[in-house]
């Protein structure tokens, strides 16, 4: 099965290349799964655009800082190389960024957070934050490789979360980092194998099962009991429950 690179791969690789094929199929796909009034604001970028119309985008607002213009006059390249026109008028907002750059992430992440609340179902417009985010399903697509900034190539394995609508029963594709930002830590740290559900513990959780002498956890790797895992579970000492309970027949 193909499958385009994700935003965090696209986006972070985008000063590194020019335009190519594989980037306007990309944004081909991307920017037209999302609807109109949709907000698109890129991982680290700085930069926020909203889908004004069929072909038509906005900016809404953009950090007063180098990278996040540089950044902005790529993703400004990207859309008209798929056909979009982008509006940049008297309502955009230009923001001074915070002098500590954890005080920056933390307000783009907010920022990004409040969007995704916004986020509705394609077919039915249901809430996706209204959805049992806690049964997603996580499915491998393929291992492609990536090129490094030093120009060696690293593989890096693709996947996509599944979350079911409750309005229409459609099943929803969602980029892995989309999921997270819409579901938060609790749920985007845990993954499904075998009937067992694996969740990561935080660093005080941890502790505690230490202090009261418990090792019932385990560490996963790149696979476990002959199933795939995630890459975003990868190293994570995790707690195994299980999830339901088989029945004999009589």
């Amino acid at each position: 099965m193909e499958c385009l690179p994700s935003v965090w791969l696209m986006v972070r690789t985008m000063s590194e290349k020019k335009i190519d094929d594989e980037m306007i199929a990309w944004g081909k796909e991307h920017l037209g799964a999302i609807p109109i009034d949709g907000i698109w604001s890129p991982d680290g970028s700085g930069v926020q655009y909203k889908k004004t119309g069929e072909n038509e985008w906005s900016l809404m607002f953009m950090y007063n800082h180098p990278e996040s213009k540089g950044m902005h006059e790529q993703l400004k390249a990207l859309m008209f190389a798929c056909g979009y026109t982008l509006l940049e008028g008297d309502g955009t907002q230009e923001i001074v960024p915070p002098l500590q750059p954890e005080r920056q992430m933390q307000e783009e992440y907010e920022r990004r957070q409040a969007v995704a609340k916004l986020w509705k179902c394609p077919t039915c417009e249901y809430p996706l934050a209204n959805n049992e985010l806690d049964m997603r399903v996580d499915e491998y697509v393929e291992t492609s490789e990536i090129e490094l900034s030093n120009g060696e190539h690293t593989p890096i394995e693709l996947w996509r979360c599944l979350i079911n609508c409750n309005g229409c029963g459609t099943v929803i594709p969602m980029e892995p980092d989309d999921y997270h930002l819409l579901a938060g830590d609790e749920y985007f740290m845990r993954c499904f194998i075998n009937g067992y559900r694996y969740s990561a513990l935080t660093r005080g959780e941890m502790k505690d099962l230490a202090d009261a002498g418990i090792q019932t956890g385990v560490v996963l790797g790149g696979t476990h009991e002959g199933e795939r895992v995630p890459p975003w579970m990868w190293g994570i000492y995790a707690v195994k429950t299980k999830m339901y309970e088989s029945s004999e027949e009589e």
